[in-house]
């Protein structure tokens, strides 16, 4: 993983008061809970004393007490209670647990993987979820892979017609794996990329776009990285983006957001209800049809990669891959500036827009 950087570790609606909750994320045992302001605290999972989960134990106002002998602990990991040594007792320096940055927005909690600093990047979002009005949904899961391995897996639209084939869905997923006008393209952490996947006949790639029925239709898709770990994708249907979050070296937590449908699947040439609920309720469908559909298939196919970590050296990428080359040159970057003390180059914000793009060159595989 790259040190210096946010990561999502979990859903902001997933910390409720009085709760605490503990995963386990960037292979760290958490526990978090939410202070009397409502504020997410990030403690190690892990009492001074005995070693025993705090995620057991019960809240006392802003501190979390260890449910074996009653050790009370503040947000910054600090020992405030003993009741063995009763109310005015002094209590030992050595008895605290290491406290971890973390900042809520977007509907997660980021956890900042690297040391205090005095000022703080802003956590990374592509600008068209960021400035999104409109209703989303959030879900998130553990999958057996790692974290490399899923970005990937996301980025490869082009295996859709394959792997998600015989899921009664894909009638309405695009057709053929011929990938045509590929563009891609990089600036600081975020990597863009923009083609039509359609089906490989003698009608030309706007022709398959305009196709009257599921079964003959190419999609014009965007795929984009924004580093560390974020992978989102555009087309016309709707936009989604995914968090892979290491859980450790073998596993990740999985989380997808989509907006709201631009379109009705089902229904393309009737506009959706404009009702609140079904507003609400078609993000959270999207979401959990993401999950037990389209994803379980992906899983199937990904489950027994080999080496389990992605790498330029693991693959043999063709040049459809670029968006794959350029995260394992970058995410390569990043690490070795981490280890240098250099400075990352700043995030982008600028918003990514559906446009016709001519053909890219073949894939550089030796620069960024």
């Amino acid at each position: 993983m790259i040190p210096n950087q946010w990561y999502a570790v979990i859903r902001g609606q997933d910390v409720k008061r009085d709760k605490p909750v503990g995963i386990m994320r960037l292979g760290k045992k958490l526990v978090l809970y939410r202070d009397t302001e409502g504020q997410v605290a990030c403690l190690q999972d892990r009492c001074a004393h005995k070693g025993v989960l705090l995620s057991k134990g019960k809240q006392h106002g802003d501190a979390i007490a260890c449910p074996y002998h009653g050790f009370q602990y503040d947000q910054q990991g600090k020992c405030v209670h003993m009741p063995v040594l009763g109310k005015c007792g002094v209590i030992p320096r050595t008895m605290q647990v290491p406290s971890y940055k973390v900042h809520e927005q977007h509907g997660l909690v980021w956890l900042w993987n690297g040391e205090p600093q005095d000022s703080y990047p802003e956590v990374p979002m592509f600008t068209n979820f960021s400035e999104y009005k409109g209703f989303t949904s959030l879900y998130g899961w553990d999958a057996p892979i790692h974290y490399t391995r899923y970005v990937e897996s996301v980025c490869e639209v082009y295996h859709v017609p394959f792997v998600h084939k015989g899921s009664f869905l894909n009638i309405w997923d695009p057709k053929g794996g011929r990938v045509d006008e590929f563009r891609c393209s990089i600036d600081g952490h975020l990597i863009t990329s923009d083609f039509i996947l359609r089906p490989d006949d003698d009608r030309s790639a706007q022709e398959t776009l305009e196709a009257k029925f599921p079964w003959q239709r190419g999609w014009r898709i965007g795929v984009d990285v924004l580093m560390p770990n974020l992978v989102q994708i555009r087309n016309d249907v709707f936009d989604v983006y995914l968090v892979a979050t290491p859980i450790d070296d073998e596993n990740t937590w999985v989380c997808f957001c989509y907006q709201e449908p631009k379109k009705d699947l089902l229904f393309p040439f009737f506009k959706p209800l404009p009702i609140p609920l079904w507003r609400r309720l078609r993000p959270w469908m999207m979401c959990r049809m993401e999950r037990f559909i389209q994803q379980a298939k992906d899983l199937e196919a990904i489950e027994g990669q080999w080496p389990r970590a992605s790498s330029l050296k693991a693959n043999n990428l063709i040049p459809v891959d670029k968006v794959n080359a350029y995260y394992l040159r970058l995410r390569d970057k990043l690490i070795r500036d981490a280890a240098e003390n250099r400075p990352a180059p700043a995030a982008p914000t600028i918003p990514i827009q559906l446009v016709p793009q001519a053909a890219d060159s073949p894939l550089e595989t030796n620069s960024l």
